[in-house]
């Protein structure tokens, strides 16, 4: 199944978080106890450059952002930040809702993206199996109080 698209605004320079519900067709909310997670923005779907690389799971959440020049290569190493995806998590990221996806930057992290429209999709990865569920434009307001 196609991955669906959602379209984020962010501001540079603020906290950002995202929270989804990850649901059969039914409504009945999916255990994803087994899972990891993994999110990138990037200023094209072709870019080798890296805005921002949000991962984790049940157990820890990690966020990867691109430092004093907004964004990193692939290959190279970006700058640790403060936030990641939380997975079975409720809309304040603690973990204990069942099919709860929360997905945060801190303002620090977001106050070195690079404004612009870009591009994400986030997957999940269950063994070898790896499913998209969202893709979509993640556009970044600039800020102008820093």
């Amino acid at each position: 199944m196609p991955a669906s698209t959602y379209n984020i605004n962010a501001d540079q320079g603020s906290s950002f978080d995202l929270y989804l519900e990850y649901q059969t067709s039914g409504g009945t909310a999916i255990d994803l106890s087994m899972c990891e997670a993994r999110m990138q923005v990037r200023p094209s779907y072709t870019s080798s450059n890296i805005v921002l690389n949000f991962t984790g799971n049940t157990a820890y959440s990690a966020l990867t952002g691109g430092g004093s020049t907004g964004y990193y290569a692939s290959g190279t190493t970006g700058v640790v930040g403060t936030g990641g995806i939380t997975l079975n998590a409720s809309t304040a990221g603690v973990v204990g809702t069942t099919g709860g996806i929360y997905i945060d930057a801190d303002a620090v992290a977001m106050a070195f993206t690079l404004a612009g429209e870009h591009r994400y999709d986030l997957e999940l990865i269950t063994g070898t199996t790896v499913s998209r569920l969202i893709e979509g434009e993640f556009k970044i307001n600039p800020e102008v109080t820093k």
